[in-house]
């Protein structure tokens, strides 16, 4: 990959012309990404969403608003407590037991988990967000299928981190069936693969159901032989239950 991103930082240098037809495939490829999924327009008319989140470290009650990303978990402690996190845009809360409490670690650990679970459900419509850079970084075969890969990277002071994802973009679908990337808000800059399978729901969003997380060893995508495939799971979808900023965090009344 490195010497793929020389080659076209060369070719971008000597011919401006290409420069700006790479860009254009680049942002082509972004604008279907985006459709695929629906767009971030359709998404926003489901107004939030609340779902379940499983994996190998439990079970999580997920509820977001989608205007201002507003983002709610609840979820058990290794002690049996009830930890319940609460993200209102800016600031983020946490309750053990229903006792809110001030430790740095959990408030840390509740911003980190309130944004990234947000985002992978919802990365591919903020694929249409400001503050990301775009570049077309040619093909590759995984598994089959001849991918159009985009590597996206953000603007400085957008997000928690600096990371960076290398789209796998289906040419017969426009979905993103897996891609590469970074943790370095705890500092992995070994990537990490990742496959997605979509649903769709109301008004053509499609979203992600089951997510697979790989060990890489490199940005060419080979897999990591000591790491196995770990799983994640979202069911029980609701949308449009009338979530509030100020509320979103409280029992719902049945």
């Amino acid at each position: 990959m490195r010497t793929l991103a020389l080659l076209l930082l060369a070719t971008l240098t000597l011919f401006p012309g290409t420069r700006a037809s790479a860009q254009n495939e680049a942002e082509e490829l972004r604008e279907r990404v985006v459709n695929s999924v629906g767009g971030m327009d359709a998404l926003h008319q489901l107004k939030d969403v609340e779902y379940t989140y499983t994996s190998k470290r439990g079970t999580s009650t997920e509820r977001y608003i989608f205007d201002g990303e507003i983002s709610y978990g609840m979820s058990t402690t290794k002690e049996g407590k009830r930890r319940r996190q609460y993200f209102d845009g800016e600031n983020v809360r946490v309750w053990i037991d229903d006792v809110e409490t001030t430790d740095e670690n959990e408030l840390k650990s509740a911003l980190f988990t309130r944004k990234t679970n947000y985002y992978w459900l919802a990365m591919m419509q903020k694929m249409s967000d400001p503050g990301l850079q775009f570049a077309y970084a040619g093909t590759r075969e995984f598994e089959g299928i001849d991918y159009d890969l985009l590597d996206v990277t953000f603007n400085d002071n957008v997000g928690v981190a600096k990371d960076r994802y290398l789209l796998y973009v289906n040419p017969h679908t426009g979905l993103v069936d897996q891609f590469l990337f970074t943790v370095m808000a705890y500092e992995r800059a070994t990537p990490i693969m990742m496959k997605y399978t979509y649903d769709t729901f109301a008004n053509g969003v499609k979203l992600p159901v089951v997510s697979q997380s790989h060990g890489a060893l490199n940005w060419e995508g080979d897999l990591d032989p000591k790491a196995k495939w770990g799983a994640r799971w979202r069911t029980n979808f609701s949308f449009n239950n009338g979530f509030e900023k100020n509320t979103i965090y409280l029992p719902r009344i049945k």
